[in-house]
């Protein structure tokens, strides 16, 4: 367990990480912070809780959640495949009081969130490794041989397929009536909603891991080329060369205002003004953080032009780690027993992550201690999701899992 004291024991021991300094003035930050979370929580209690329609839960990719959950979660139902071989790594979708989740062998299956049971299933030839999307009840996912699915979310009937080249590891985004699908190929591809059509189709170059995501009329995204690209979604066209990240991503970039907060493979994230196109800060720290290939969850506003709150990323180190957005200075660092190749979302004023040893935590973001923690089977190679009230989680081992109040 790591708070801000062990923090800075760590810089004690370890002082070319200079963050000694940094660490002791983030005192007076995590007090605002707590007061800014407070009235985040505040607000949000009297919010209609929401659903989780994509991956990232909302079109900005900040992963944050404005439903509360209980102190300490408990099982409410697990939904099982009849077969281990048949396991998640997409994190499920809620609409509606519908959860949609696509697993190894190609089955998408509809459950109901309340009850665990499932309401349909279709099964395609190929598997799903990412996540599935819904809006306007139809429901979309892309499997591994690069064909793309379109669902009647109620009941299951196909609306549609197209295939594009090749296969696709991340969730789809919508853009008004548009769905966009990245690839391995390296190309966006954006189809109408409705019937599939391409509309155009945007070649980065270099592979693609990440999802789209959405700034204004734009679709910043990070790839393999190690570049931030920004797409004009009306017209179809980059705009620019994109920003040199100076390494490949695997990470659907996160967004607060103009801020884009986006983790590189070898563990350094950047803050990038993408109306100016500039640099704000760089986080680079070899013992917190030397690989990353999940996504940040971000929660903050911004004020008179800069951007207060807190981004947490999770390290292949067993870290996860809290970013103050103002500068990127480390407010706390959390130790997982096991590696968590998930990405963390944020609700409740904390972070919750699924790890390779199946268990699921709960971090404080003020102290960043854990709060809350859980055993399941199998590893968790999915981030959580939150709707109505309640936590939903997959497992490599065919489970899907909700947690709430009894």
């Amino acid at each position: 367990m790591k708070s801000l004291n062990h923090v800075s024991k760590q810089v004690v021991e370890h002082p070319q990480t200079a963050l000694r300094p940094m660490i002791h003035s983030k005192f007076v930050f995590v007090s605002s912070l707590g007061c800014h979370l407070g009235l985040f929580l505040c607000l949000t209690a009297q919010a209609i809780a929401s659903d989780w329609p994509v991956a990232r839960g909302d079109a900005q990719g900040t992963a944050v959640s404005k439903d509360s959950l209980p102190e300490k979660p408990e099982v409410l139902w697990e939904y099982k495949t009849k077969s281990d071989k048949a396991g998640f790594e997409g994190t499920p979708v809620v609409a509606k009081g519908r959860l949609y989740v696509g697993d190894f062998e190609g089955a998408l299956v509809a459950i109901d969130a309340s009850k665990g049971t499932e309401l349909w299933s279709q099964k395609t030839p190929d598997g799903f490794i990412t996540s599935a999307a819904i809006q306007n009840d139809q429901v979309v996912i892309g499997d591994f041989s690069g064909q793309v699915y379109c669902f009647n979310a109620v009941d299951g009937s196909p609306l549609w397929k197209k295939e594009i080249d090749q296969q696709i590891a991340s969730g789809p985004s919508f853009f008004n009536d548009q769905v966009l699908i990245t690839s391995e190929s390296g190309s966006m591809t954006a189809m109408n909603l409705s019937d599939g059509e391409t509309k155009w189709n945007y070649a980065t170059g270099d592979q693609l891991r990440s999802s789209a995501t959405i700034w204004k009329s734009f679709s910043l995204l990070g790839g393999c080329d190690g570049r931030l690209h920004k797409i004009d979604l009306i017209a179809g066209q980059p705009n620019g060369d994109g920003l040199p990240l100076e390494a490949p991503t695997l990470s659907t970039p996160s967004v607060i205002g103009n801020i884009a907060i986006v983790p590189t493979q070898p563990g350094v994230v950047l803050a990038i003004d993408v109306e100016t196109n500039t640099v704000l800060w760089k986080f680079a720290n070899q013992e917190l953080s030397n690989d990353i290939r999940a996504c940040s969850a971000a929660l903050g506003e911004v004020r008179d032009g800069k951007v207060q709150g807190i981004a947490v990323v999770t390290t292949r180190n067993r870290r996860l780690v809290g970013l103050d957005l103002q500068d990127g200075s480390v407010l706390w660092s959390y130790t997982l027993k096991k590696r968590s190749d998930g990405s963390p979302i944020i609700c409740d004023g904390r972070a919750w992550v699924g790890a390779a040893d199946g268990m699921v935590y709960a971090v404080d973001l003020k102290t960043g201690m854990e709060t809350w923690s859980y055993q399941l089977s199998g590893q968790i190679l999915a981030s959580p999701a939150v709707a109505d009230g309640k936590l939903y989680i997959a497992t490599e081992k065919g489970s899907v899992v909700c947690f709430g109040q009894k």
